[in-house]
């Protein structure tokens, strides 16, 4: 089976980090990708610090989403991070790496995912986005669709391989933990 696209207005994350938001309605300076603190090579948070914020619905659905702070682990050599790429658990030891490699992450499926702002660099600490309505009013770049395995129905997602050897959002099957929730049926 080929693999589709849902559009980012029809999924909700739901937060598998175990952390809770710390910072609410404060958008970092200069946003999300700000450059002093997105993408950079020394942590300008506390490890897994979250930020939940409200999107009014001026661009994207409104309702909040919430981002969590980590750091790249070793990307996919072939597929380079970038704007709505999906990340997983790169380390079973350091909880907070992250990675787009399927073939070198703890575990797919898996409902603790998350995903990138911006391209980013391996060992690079930045923010992710892990919970709630795509925060299209906060960073453009999340807007569009994403990756998934054409099939994705209404209903819960994980976070799998799909066929094009990349990880992306995968149907719900019994006994996974979910990563989502899809509000329609993918293209």
């Amino acid at each position: 089976m080929a693999d589709s696209t849902i559009d980012s207005q029809l999924i909700h994350l739901v937060n598998n980090w175990g952390t809770f938001p710390e910072d609410f309605d404060n958008v970092p300076r200069d946003g999300f990708v700000g450059a002093d603190h997105h993408n950079v090579a020394t942590a300008e948070y506390a490890i897994g610090f979250t930020k939940q914020v409200r999107c009014d619905g001026s661009v994207g659905i409104a309702g909040l989403s919430t981002f969590i702070y980590l750091q790249v682990g070793t990307q996919d050599t072939g597929t380079a991070l970038a704007a709505k790429s999906v990340v997983v658990q790169d380390s079973a030891t350091l909880w907070y790496a992250v990675t787009n490699d399927n073939a070198d992450c703890i575990a797919l499926p898996t409902a603790c995912a998350a995903i990138c702002l911006s391209a980013m660099t391996d060992a690079y600490w930045g923010w992710f986005w892990c919970g709630g309505v795509c925060p299209e009013q906060y960073v453009s770049g999340l807007g569009g669709t994403y990756p998934t395995n054409d099939g994705l129905a209404a209903g819960a997602f994980v976070a799998h391989t799909l066929d094009a050897d990349e990880i992306g959002l995968d149907v719900h099957a019994a006994g996974e933990g979910i990563f989502g929730f899809a509000l329609a049926d993918d293209a």
